[in-house]
């Protein structure tokens, strides 16, 4: 229904005002936000980006009528801008000769002028990237709905009865991709290994930390590798503060690290930093380093201890978490 002249004057006024401030601008951008459609798409605002299609099933993927970032001169959805849709609308001749040279044929993505990008944003308020509804169903993931799958080597079995991981993948990638085979083979790991390890970062190192640890202000503030530990974990496996223990594996690894008692991890978790290597299952290898190339600061690599596994959706190997047993070293 068309809205009253009334509103429509104060909305067209609105634009005019807003192109005005544009056509004597320099063309620079603030970070876009999806959905922040209460700012024009110079200033940072946007939509969610049309990167699957403009129908699916003969539903509209598309934005409905309204939903547009402010200043926009399409108030609809539309599909990511490209030569095809730049003569459509009419915008095409807002390109320079060399800018239509390097734009046919092209979309906004590879067109290597940026010309598509300029008229686009600057011009008409429009995000070159589409107007689309954020997909509820994902229809390419393994889960087109989110659900819970439980890791491949996890610490609670009726967990895994109750939200099994997928199949395994023959041919992902040209390479099989097991899932279920491994989840099934290690379906009672827990018992052996009844703790949780997870990895992740400290702010003194970064990455695998050759570098880093290299740093002599920076060794002397963590100059060890550790495992936090629960309390009560702790205890029930005769554990003080500081001692140092054995991290094993269902790899068959076991990481010589010292033991740091604390609540930061709740009973049945621990965590072992990722920034160390240079020790090898309780020895360190400094007499493998040529001479004056060792870090300063060496420990076990926990990704010594970390499984089998692959996500189909991030394309990432599991080098995060896995189970483990902890021990006081004794000898």
């Amino acid at each position: 229904m068309a809205m009253p002249d009334s509103s429509v004057t104060p909305l067209r006024s609105s634009v005019a005002s807003v192109r005005a401030k544009r056509a004597t601008s320099t063309f620079v951008t603030r970070s876009p936000n999806l959905y922040q459609t209460s700012r024009h798409v110079m200033d940072g605002g946007g939509c969610f980006r049309a990167n699957f299609g403009v129908e699916r099933d003969g539903v509209n993927l598309l934005a409905e009528d309204g939903s547009h970032p402010v200043g926009s001169d399409l108030t609809t959805g539309y599909p990511e801008v490209d030569h095809v849709l730049m003569k459509k609308l009419g915008w095409w001749d807002e390109l320079t000769d060399a800018e239509k040279k390097l734009a046919e044929g092209k979309n906004w993505k590879t067109d290597q002028s940026g010309g598509m990008i300029r008229v686009a944003m600057k011009n008409h308020g429009v995000h070159p990237f589409g107007n689309a509804k954020a997909r509820a169903v994902v229809w390419n993931f393994p889960d087109p709905v989110p659900q819970h799958r439980e890791p491949l080597y996890s610490t609670r079995p009726d967990l895994v009865a109750k939200y099994p991981t997928h199949a395994d993948k023959m041919a992902f990638w040209r390479l099989p991709t097991l899932y279920k085979t491994v989840q099934d083979k290690n379906k009672d790991v827990g018992k052996e290994f009844p703790l949780v390890l997870t990895s992740g970062r400290l702010v003194e190192y970064e990455g695998g930390g050759e570098e880093t640890r290299s740093n002599p202000w920076l060794a002397e503030l963590q100059q060890s590798n550790f495992v936090e530990i629960n309390p009560r974990d702790a205890n029930d496996r005769g554990i003080r503060d500081g001692e140092m223990v054995w991290v094993k594996s269902p790899t068959g690894a076991q990481l010589k690290v010292k033991a740091m008692v604390t609540e930061r991890v709740g009973p049945g978790t621990t965590f072992i930093p990722f920034h160390f290597s240079g020790w090898w299952q309780g020895k360190d290898m400094l007499e493998y380093y040529p001479s004056g190339a060792h870090p300063i600061v060496r420990g076990e690599a926990v990704n010594t201890a970390t499984t089998y596994g692959y996500d189909s959706v991030t394309m990432m190997q599991e080098t995060k978490t896995t189970v483990c047993q902890v021990a006081k070293v004794t000898a």
